[in-house]
Protein backbone atom coordinates (compact mmCIF):
# COMPACT_ATOMS: atom_id res chain seq x y z
CA UNK A 1 0.00 0.00 0.00
CA UNK A 2 0.95 3.42 -0.81
CA UNK A 3 0.82 5.68 2.40
CA UNK A 4 1.40 9.16 2.39
CA UNK A 5 2.52 10.56 6.10
CA UNK A 6 1.26 14.37 6.86
CA UNK A 7 3.30 15.58 9.52
CA UNK A 8 5.52 13.38 9.53
CA UNK A 9 8.78 15.62 11.54
CA UNK A 10 6.22 15.70 14.44
CA UNK A 11 7.03 13.68 17.46
CA UNK A 12 3.43 11.44 16.68
CA UNK A 13 4.74 11.45 12.76
CA UNK A 14 8.38 10.61 13.85
CA UNK A 15 6.73 7.38 16.10
CA UNK A 16 4.78 6.54 13.43
CA UNK A 17 7.11 6.06 10.79
CA UNK A 18 9.39 3.85 12.71
CA UNK A 19 6.96 1.48 13.74
CA UNK A 20 5.79 1.12 10.17
CA UNK A 21 9.40 0.84 8.81
CA UNK A 22 9.18 -2.59 8.52
CA UNK A 23 5.91 -3.05 7.66
CA UNK A 24 5.86 -3.81 4.16
CA UNK A 25 3.99 -0.83 2.90
CA UNK A 26 5.76 1.84 0.82
CA UNK A 27 5.73 5.27 3.16
CA UNK A 28 5.76 9.09 1.23
CA UNK A 29 6.46 11.77 4.05
CA UNK A 30 5.65 14.62 4.08
CA UNK A 31 5.51 18.47 5.52
CA UNK A 32 5.63 21.97 4.94
CA UNK A 33 9.26 22.38 5.59
CA UNK A 34 12.50 20.40 5.31
CA UNK A 35 13.14 18.50 7.48
CA UNK A 36 16.99 16.57 7.71
CA UNK A 37 16.62 13.40 9.39
CA UNK A 38 13.49 12.04 6.80
CA UNK A 39 13.07 11.89 3.08
CA UNK A 40 10.37 14.74 3.32
CA UNK A 41 8.15 15.94 0.22
CA UNK A 42 7.48 19.53 0.91
CA UNK A 43 4.45 21.18 0.06
CA UNK A 44 2.42 23.83 1.24
CA UNK A 45 -0.85 22.41 1.13
CA UNK A 46 -2.25 25.25 -0.76
CA UNK A 47 -5.03 24.08 -3.62
CA UNK A 48 -3.10 23.65 -6.47
CA UNK A 49 -1.15 21.66 -9.06
CA UNK A 50 1.60 20.34 -5.89
CA UNK A 51 -0.67 19.32 -3.91
CA UNK A 52 -2.81 17.24 -6.43
CA UNK A 53 0.92 15.58 -7.31
CA UNK A 54 1.46 15.03 -3.67
CA UNK A 55 -1.24 12.25 -3.61
CA UNK A 56 -1.00 10.82 -6.80
CA UNK A 57 -0.86 7.42 -6.36
CA UNK A 58 -1.79 7.43 -2.51
CA UNK A 59 -3.85 4.70 -1.31
CA UNK A 60 -4.02 5.98 2.04
CA UNK A 61 -3.23 8.98 4.44
CA UNK A 62 -1.89 9.01 7.66
CA UNK A 63 -3.12 12.63 9.06
CA UNK A 64 -1.02 13.61 12.34
CA UNK A 65 -3.94 15.78 13.17
CA UNK A 66 -2.82 17.24 16.51
CA UNK A 67 0.56 18.29 17.79
CA UNK A 68 1.62 20.57 21.20
CA UNK A 69 5.74 20.98 20.50
CA UNK A 70 5.82 23.67 17.96
CA UNK A 71 4.20 26.93 18.64
CA UNK A 72 3.32 28.14 15.11
CA UNK A 73 1.23 31.11 16.36
CA UNK A 74 -2.65 30.62 16.67
CA UNK A 75 -3.28 32.62 13.13
CA UNK A 76 -0.81 29.89 10.98
CA UNK A 77 -1.90 27.03 13.42
CA UNK A 78 -5.82 27.73 12.47
CA UNK A 79 -5.03 27.79 8.85
CA UNK A 80 -2.97 24.56 8.75
CA UNK A 81 -5.47 22.59 10.64
CA UNK A 82 -8.27 24.00 8.80
CA UNK A 83 -7.77 25.62 4.91
CA UNK A 84 -4.47 23.52 4.07
CA UNK A 85 -5.83 20.20 5.83
CA UNK A 86 -9.30 20.54 3.71
CA UNK A 87 -6.84 21.31 0.68
CA UNK A 88 -5.18 17.42 0.72
CA UNK A 89 -8.37 16.06 1.70
CA UNK A 90 -9.69 17.22 -1.36
CA UNK A 91 -6.96 16.55 -3.74
CA UNK A 92 -7.06 13.04 -2.12
CA UNK A 93 -10.64 12.97 -3.01
CA UNK A 94 -9.92 13.73 -6.33
CA UNK A 95 -6.97 11.40 -6.66
CA UNK A 96 -8.69 8.29 -5.43
CA UNK A 97 -7.60 7.65 -1.81
CA UNK A 98 -9.48 5.14 -0.42
CA UNK A 99 -9.37 5.89 3.35
CA UNK A 100 -7.36 8.56 5.89
CA UNK A 101 -6.36 7.29 9.24
CA UNK A 102 -6.28 11.21 11.44
CA UNK A 103 -4.87 10.89 14.46
CA UNK A 104 -6.51 13.30 16.82
CA UNK A 105 -6.15 12.68 21.12
CA UNK A 106 -7.27 12.23 23.50
CA UNK A 107 -7.21 15.29 25.46
CA UNK A 108 -10.35 16.19 23.50
CA UNK A 109 -12.09 14.18 26.43
CA UNK A 110 -10.03 15.06 29.40
CA UNK A 111 -12.38 17.69 30.73
CA UNK A 112 -14.70 14.66 31.23
CA UNK A 113 -13.71 13.20 35.12
CA UNK A 114 -11.53 10.67 35.36
CA UNK A 115 -14.10 8.10 37.24
CA UNK A 116 -16.61 8.19 34.07
CA UNK A 117 -16.80 5.87 31.37
CA UNK A 118 -16.14 7.77 28.52
CA UNK A 119 -16.39 6.07 25.26
CA UNK A 120 -16.45 6.81 21.28
CA UNK A 121 -20.57 7.91 21.79
CA UNK A 122 -19.53 11.00 23.71
CA UNK A 123 -18.98 15.03 23.08
CA UNK A 124 -15.49 15.75 22.66
CA UNK A 125 -14.94 18.98 24.82
CA UNK A 126 -12.14 20.99 23.57
CA UNK A 127 -10.65 24.13 25.59
CA UNK A 128 -11.27 27.40 23.16
CA UNK A 129 -8.33 28.83 25.11
CA UNK A 130 -6.31 25.67 23.91
CA UNK A 131 -5.03 26.24 20.16
CA UNK A 132 -3.74 23.04 20.02
CA UNK A 133 -6.97 20.85 20.86
CA UNK A 134 -9.23 23.26 18.74
CA UNK A 135 -7.74 22.85 15.93
CA UNK A 136 -7.51 19.14 16.60
CA UNK A 137 -11.49 19.50 16.74
CA UNK A 138 -11.68 21.40 13.57
CA UNK A 139 -9.80 18.69 11.90
CA UNK A 140 -11.99 15.91 13.19
CA UNK A 141 -14.84 18.15 11.97
CA UNK A 142 -13.45 18.37 8.71
CA UNK A 143 -12.53 14.68 7.96
CA UNK A 144 -16.08 13.96 9.33
CA UNK A 145 -17.36 15.93 6.16
CA UNK A 146 -15.58 14.04 3.46
CA UNK A 147 -16.15 10.67 5.12
CA UNK A 148 -20.11 11.53 5.08
CA UNK A 149 -19.64 12.80 1.14
CA UNK A 150 -18.53 9.39 1.01
CA UNK A 151 -15.02 10.54 -0.68
CA UNK A 152 -12.86 7.71 1.30
CA UNK A 153 -13.20 5.73 4.87
CA UNK A 154 -11.74 7.97 7.78
CA UNK A 155 -10.32 6.51 10.72
CA UNK A 156 -10.15 9.26 13.29
CA UNK A 157 -7.66 7.36 16.10
CA UNK A 158 -7.77 9.06 19.25
CA UNK A 159 -4.66 8.97 21.56
CA UNK A 160 -3.90 8.59 24.51
CA UNK A 161 -1.36 10.84 26.24
CA UNK A 162 1.93 10.74 26.58
CA UNK A 163 3.33 9.35 23.90
CA UNK A 164 6.57 6.84 25.48
CA UNK A 165 8.79 5.55 22.97
CA UNK A 166 8.99 1.70 23.00
CA UNK A 167 6.79 -1.15 24.72
CA UNK A 168 4.05 -1.12 27.51
CA UNK A 169 6.87 -2.14 29.49
CA UNK A 170 8.87 1.11 29.04
CA UNK A 171 5.87 3.07 30.82
CA UNK A 172 6.96 4.25 34.35
CA UNK A 173 4.13 4.48 37.03
CA UNK A 174 4.34 8.12 37.19
CA UNK A 175 3.26 8.28 33.68
CA UNK A 176 -0.08 8.70 34.27
CA UNK A 177 -3.39 6.54 33.44
CA UNK A 178 -3.92 8.13 29.76
CA UNK A 179 -0.15 7.10 28.34
CA UNK A 180 0.39 5.00 25.11
CA UNK A 181 4.13 3.46 23.74
CA UNK A 182 4.86 4.35 20.44
CA UNK A 183 4.51 0.06 19.60
CA UNK A 184 0.79 0.18 20.85
CA UNK A 185 0.30 3.34 18.27
CA UNK A 186 2.25 1.49 15.43
CA UNK A 187 -0.07 -1.28 15.76
CA UNK A 188 -3.10 0.94 16.06
CA UNK A 189 -2.10 2.94 13.06
CA UNK A 190 -2.03 -0.43 10.95
CA UNK A 191 -5.11 -2.10 12.16
CA UNK A 192 -6.80 1.24 11.08
CA UNK A 193 -5.26 0.51 7.66
CA UNK A 194 -5.95 -2.45 7.57
CA UNK A 195 -9.62 -3.15 9.17
CA UNK A 196 -13.01 -3.02 7.66
CA UNK A 197 -14.47 -0.34 9.10
CA UNK A 198 -17.50 2.18 8.50
CA UNK A 199 -17.41 5.45 6.40
CA UNK A 200 -16.10 7.48 10.18
CA UNK A 201 -15.18 5.79 12.61
CA UNK A 202 -13.68 6.90 15.95
CA UNK A 203 -11.99 4.80 18.12
CA UNK A 204 -10.08 5.71 21.33
CA UNK A 205 -6.63 4.50 21.96
CA UNK A 206 -4.33 4.05 24.54
CA UNK A 207 -1.95 1.30 26.25
CA UNK A 208 -3.33 -0.71 28.74
CA UNK A 209 -2.24 0.80 32.14
CA UNK A 210 -2.88 0.43 35.93
CA UNK A 211 -6.06 2.24 36.53
CA UNK A 212 -6.71 3.06 32.49
CA UNK A 213 -8.68 6.21 32.48
CA UNK A 214 -9.91 5.62 28.80
CA UNK A 215 -11.69 2.46 27.32
CA UNK A 216 -10.50 0.85 24.36
CA UNK A 217 -13.11 -1.98 24.10
CA UNK A 218 -14.29 -0.59 20.63
CA UNK A 219 -10.42 -0.67 19.69
CA UNK A 220 -10.33 -4.26 20.68
CA UNK A 221 -13.67 -5.35 18.60
CA UNK A 222 -12.81 -3.01 15.47
CA UNK A 223 -9.24 -3.70 14.98
CA UNK A 224 -8.38 -5.99 17.11
CA UNK A 225 -6.25 -3.77 19.17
Amino acid sequence: MNILVNGSPTAIGRAVVAELADSGHDLRLTSMAPYEPQDVVVCALEHDEATDKLVEGIDAIINVGYQDEVDMGATFHLDYYTRRTYNLLWAASNAGVNRVVNLSTLRLMEEYEENLVVTELWRSKPLASDINLLCAHLVEIICKEYARDQKFEVVNLRLGWPLVAGGRDDIGGDTGTSALCSEDLGRAVLAALESDVEPWQDIHIQSTVPNQRYTTAKAAATLGF
